[in-house]
């Protein structure tokens, strides 16, 4: 809307600047294979605050992309067994 074509040709694409400035965090999630860099802030809570000591149950209201309850899944039961 209202951009020349010259102006239109030197912005990034939609999305693009913001997967350039990805932090540290969010690669870090992707190698580790948490579904989301959110996961370190509960990881994070957890290991200072020890809010999930002692917790048998959890109610996963949904929320996307789902790394609180991947999270919750490893800390609670363990890791995944691996596929041999």
């Amino acid at each position: 809307f209202g951009q020349s074509s010259s102006t239109a040709a030197t912005l990034p694409a939609m999305g693009r600047a913001s997967k350039d400035k990805r932090d540290v965090y969010y690669r870090r999630a992707k190698e580790e294979g948490w579904r989301a860099r959110s996961a370190y802030k509960l990881l994070q809570l957890d290991d200072e605050f020890g809010i999930l000591h002692n917790v048998e149950r959890v109610v996963d209201l949904c929320a996307a992309p789902g790394s609180w309850s991947q999270v919750l899944s490893r800390r609670l039961l363990g890791p995944a067994p691996s596929a041999s």
